[in-house]
């Protein structure tokens, strides 16, 4: 038997969990409660992968033996548990729901992939530093520890459920839930994977920006080296001084080959060392 409550107020569940378990429900995250009449009790924010932006809903079921109440407002979830068998066990009902909302997962996350790696792409291919990217970045990243801990909590019912510690789970439903355990690891093993290769990212962008600031620094410091020796001559035939170089006729044009042979000493210098 089957019960769905369009509302998201958890005091319709109140007879089924208590006064206690219902008051912890303001204050929890997720529950996973095995209630004395040897039924479950669960609560947990659902999140639609298919829109990172749209804000999680709450969720709330009493499954037994006998039957699974369902209350919340989310359409996806009453649109699921409408279109099972009323004969089907309550269990079996509860795990086929979960199913339904992992389905596509896998495939979100994968576009969630290819968008990093694009972007991965475009930040190293260009020349330029890309205006707001780091702030993408830290967007992204965001949104990926959103999704973990959705998964996480997801992940803790679903064990919860799987370990069965009253047997009151049909064998067939619990090994379900075995599976929905393992698919739902490997989706936040997945999630955390992209936030390890977002990190990476934004490294290899930082290190490009690191290795372009230096490139533009080492261009400075040649120059400045080149110009050194240069004003060394300039300060040394501009001294207050009588030089004989003064009433040399070929002072100027000395001073001219002096520099320009300084110059090209620098560079084949530079060259050879590969500083440019």
């Amino acid at each position: 038997m089957m019960t769905i409550f369009k509302s998201g107020d958890p005091e319709a569940l109140k007879p089924y969990i208590g006064e206690e378990l219902q008051e912890r429900v303001h204050s929890a995250r997720h529950i996973c409660a095995l209630l004395p009449d040897n039924a479950y009790y669960l609560t947990f924010f659902w999140r639609d992968m298919k829109n990172f932006k749209k804000n999680e809903e709450r969720q709330h079921f009493y499954c037994s033996q006998e039957r699974l109440i369902y209350l919340g407002e989310s359409t996806r979830c009453i649109s699921i548990l409408k279109k099972m068998p009323q004969e089907w066990d309550p269990f079996y009902q509860l795990s086929e729901l979960f199913f339904k909302l992992t389905a596509d997962d896998l495939d979100t996350l994968q576009r969630f992939e290819n968008s990093i790696s694009e972007l991965e792409t475009g930040l190293l291919e260009t020349q330029k530093p890309i205006e707001g990217a780091v702030s993408r970045i830290v967007e992204m990243r965001r949104e990926l520890l959103k999704i973990k801990r959705y998964y996480e909590q997801l992940q803790t019912i679903i064990d919860r459920l799987a370990e069965n510690e009253n047997g009151i789970i049909p064998k067939e439903s619990s090994h379900r839930f075995d599976v929905l355990s393992k698919r739902v690891a490997a989706l936040k093993k997945f999630v955390l994977d992209l936030r390890e290769f977002l990190t990476q990212t934004r490294e290899a962008y930082q290190s490009k920006i690191d290795i372009e600031q230096n490139q533009i620094m080492k261009v400075f410091t040649v120059l400045t080296a080149v110009f050194l020796p240069l004003t060394l001559i300039v300060g040394w035939f501009g001294m207050n001084v009588k030089m004989p170089e003064y009433s040399w006729t070929y002072g100027y044009p000395y001073v001219i080959v002096l520099s320009i042979v300084v110059c090209g000493i620098c560079g084949w210098i530079f060259k050879k060392k590969k500083w440019f």
